[in-house]
């Protein structure tokens, strides 16, 4: 079986160095593409506007059929696109593919090299192409936790700023001067995007769509429903960042107390690795049977299911919803 997987892992690994070179040369050296680069340039210098997202700009200009069919019939390429806007990449959604399916196909490549069980090999192969994927994640988890740490703070700036006189879009202008990143880039992309004339309500949408926080999905709940049935917008304001705060000081205690959880979850989980790995430094033939026979593999297969689920039940039950 594995004789047979070889060439074809080593004719799918040809093909994708050929769309990795084709990527480049039309980033790097493509006269068409220069061309648009310098246009954009031009335009962008002369409407000084800075609030692009990430990508856009090169979005437009590495546009490519296949990008354009994938975005239009694939729910996980659109779903691609949103996690590399949200970590604020300059990776797009076509070479974040590329990149996975590169790392999954040199480990398959290096274990059948090795004569490994290819369905043994699918469990490191997944792991380590889905790298650069919980990377990112990550990246856009921690992007998100500070633009909801300064939420609060942020509300109480607008709501000062609507009391001295300003317009609710001025005030959201300000924010973006005053505040550092990530939430002044958000909300100068808002302000600019209200001044380029995009209804208030769909620029409200896309920011929540792009940070998707539940502090700042009730942020664009309340301002909507202000914006069209009036009200008190500094005391709504005001409101929404006490009940945030309270929120932070609640979801603060379920960490404290869920912390133990936790622990056992990471211990559990990495305490078989650690004791296969000490054993296997002090005596490799003991644990060779593991990997070099079929009942082994099977084992290996039965234990490794049974971890996830358990460091799933786990996650769940440490996980609790503010």
């Amino acid at each position: 079986m594995s004789t047979l997987l070889v060439p074809l892992i080593a004719c799918a690994a040809v093909i994708l160095c050929v769309l990795l070179l084709n990527q480049v040369w039309t980033l790097f050296f493509d006269s068409r593409t220069k061309a648009k680069k310098e246009r954009l340039q031009t335009i962008h210098n002369t409407v000084h506007w800075g609030g692009k997202r990430p990508g856009i700009a090169q979005a437009t200009l590495q546009e490519s059929i296949v990008e354009t069919w994938l975005r239009s019939h694939s729910r996980t390429y659109r779903q691609f696109e949103n996690l590399v806007q949200r970590a604020h990449s300059q990776l797009s959604a076509g070479q974040l593919m590329l990149l996975m399916l590169a790392i999954f196909l040199a480990v398959m490549f290096i274990g059948l090299q090795r004569h490994i069980n290819p369905i043994l090999l699918l469990v490191p192969g997944i792991a380590f192409g889905s790298m650069p994927l919980l990377w990112l994640s990550r990246k856009a988890g921690k992007r998100r936790q500070a633009f909801e740490d300064k939420l609060p703070e942020t509300l109480d700036y607008v709501s000062r700023a609507l009391r001295a006189g300003h317009s609710l879009t001025s005030a959201l202008g300000m924010v973006s001067k005053e505040f550092p990143d990530p939430v002044g880039y958000e909300f100068k992309i808002v302000a600019d995007e209200i001044a380029f004339g995009i209804p208030f309500k769909v620029a409200l949408n896309q920011l929540g769509d792009h940070v998707q926080s539940n502090d700042v999905d009730f942020l664009v709940i309340s301002l909507t429903i202000q914006h069209e049935t009036g009200g008190n917008l500094t005391e709504l304001l005001n409101g929404l960042a006490s009940t945030i705060r309270e929120r932070f000081k609640l979801r603060g205690k379920i960490r404290t107390l869920s912390s133990e959880g936790l622990t056992s979850a990471w211990i559990l989980g990495s305490m078989p690795f650690i004791m296969a790995g000490i054993i296997t430094l002090i005596n490799p033939k003991y644990t060779s049977a593991l990997w070099t026979t079929t009942q082994g593999q099977t084992l290996i297969l039965v234990g490794l299911g049974l971890m996830t689920a358990g460091v799933l039940v786990l996650n769940q039950m440490i996980r609790i919803k503010v």
